[in-house]
């Protein structure tokens, strides 16, 4: 089963984001620096294998410019083979192989077109959508970075690494002529390309998502832990795990356990991974606080429209949320004041400024304008349909007015106590691959 992401993981800069508050950017600069090249998105590290075996393909059959131009041309001719991987995943699970698709992107595209393949008995291909933007939403841009990251692909012209062209090796290539192999490596001639059912039926069944074979595995397991940042996490999730076993969802506890076994390391200290998750934590009891006030400001639109923000402040859930936000804020404050690292100081600068602000209001009030404020900046900063996007609460002469349906919200919210995260940190996808490629015990197999 994928691993569930925190209610508040952001959707980045699309229409529909959850980030009223503007969190995003020092939650991505911190998850950058626990574990780079992996994102909340990436979950099943098989896709590595095949884009390797797409680039191999292509670099096989293509000629490419060189530098950036040479990038461009890569990304785009191994979506074909994306689409015909795709394909055979949904093969293998209707063959019976349950995860065989399990985290597969455009999932949905696929099944459809391999249904109709299927239904007209007639040969397999991929010339058929797959997702509204392959790519922007497809393997290429969702796991370039952690390919990148595995030193699997040469950062700026995508070329294959060693490594890379050694994962390409384990992966199974399609019963094809070599004349569709190279037309699969052309986007502008891919739609010629045809397979017959029973040929994509048996490549499934050794392509799949949970096909890959020992040497394979080992080779992704590499590839995850290439880099030092990566390898350390890992390691003092290994030792987790034997000790009280991983968490199923990460919590302030669980991080502070993360961050002893970090501490017990000489070289995740040197890479300053002890005081990333102290950012963590610190930024994290700030924002759970500020977002627990902006919710009572929805609750209070939705439910008490005709009344006053005064009339909300005057709550004594609402102050005690309220004194929670300054509290929280001085701590950020005097962590930043006190760090040394300078990425990590850099890392929390832009919403730390948000803290000193709240850290200065000398009232409730002060503080709920503090947050009205900030929100409607953010907002102001986000384009949507070339206009920046409307705030989700607003207040005329004093009132809350009415949010839209959509940001209504029927019940007051539960106090801030600093135990839980606002943001996945990347932590439940990394150990999922992990996992995968066993250098992590399966919950079952945990010492506890």
């Amino acid at each position: 089963m994928l691993p569930f992401l925190t209610a508040y993981d952001p959707l980045g800069g699309s229409s529909g984001s959850i980030d009223p508050l503007g969190a995003l950017q020092t939650y991505g600069a911190i998850a950058d620096m626990l574990l780079p090249g992996v994102t909340t998105i990436t979950t099943r590290s098989r896709y590595l294998s095949m884009l390797c075996a797409a680039l191999a393909n292509a670099e096989r059959h293509q000629r490419f410019l060189p530098g950036a131009s040479g990038l461009t041309q890569r990304r785009k001719a191994v979506e074909p083979f994306e689409r015909l991987w795709a394909l055979a995943c949904v093969a293998a699970r209707e063959q019976g192989i349950t995860l065989a698709a399990d985290g597969l992107r455009g999932v949905r595209d696929a099944t459809k077109a391999y249904s109709s393949f299927a239904h007209n008995k007639k040969k397999a291909t991929p010339d058929f959508t797959m997702l509204k933007y392959q790519s922007r939403t497809g393997a290429v841009s969702t796991y370039w970075t952690t390919l990148i990251g595995g030193e699997l692909a040469h950062a700026d012209s995508g070329k294959l690494e060693y490594e890379g062209f050694e994962l390409a090796r384990q992966f199974p290539m399609p019963r094809l002529t070599e004349k569709d192999r190279k037309r699969l490596a052309d986007p502008e001639v891919a739609h010629r390309v045809s397979i017959q059912l029973d040929d994509l039926t048996e490549w499934a069944e050794a392509c799949h998502l949970v096909a890959a074979g020992d040497t394979e595995r080992e080779q992704l397991g590499d590839a995850l832990t290439a880099d030092d940042r990566r390898d350390c996490m890992n390691r003092a999730f290994f030792e987790m795990a034997g000790a009280d076993g991983l968490p199923d969802t990460w919590d302030v506890q669980s991080l502070e356990r993360l961050r002893s076994e970090l501490n017990s390391t000489d070289r995740a200290v040197a890479l300053g991974l002890p005081t990333v998750v102290d950012a963590v934590l610190v930024t994290e009891r700030f924002h759970e606080a500020v977002l627990t006030v902006f919710q009572y400001l929805l609750w209070w639109g939705t439910q008490q429209a005709g009344k006053t923000v005064d009339d909300m402040v005057a709550e004594r859930d609402v102050q005690q949320a309220t004194n929670r936000c300054r509290e929280t804020a001085l701590l950020l404050r005097q962590y930043r004041e006190k760090c040394e690292h300078t990425e990590v100081r850099e890392a929390i600068k832009g919403f730390a400024g948000f803290a000193y602000a709240i850290d200065r209001a000398t009232s409730p009030r002060r503080v709920v304008d503090e947050i009205l404020h900030h929100h409607h900046q953010v907002q102001s900063g986000k384009v949507d349909g070339g206009s920046p996007k409307r705030d989700w609460i607003g207040f005329d002469g004093g009132k809350l007015l009415r949010p839209s349906p959509r940001f209504q919200r029927m019940e007051p919210p539960t106090a801030a106590v600093g135990n839980s995260l606002t943001h996945p940190y990347r932590l439940e996808p990394f150990i999922y691959m992990l996992r995968e490629n066993n250098l992590l015990p399966h919950p079952k197999q945990e010492v506890h």
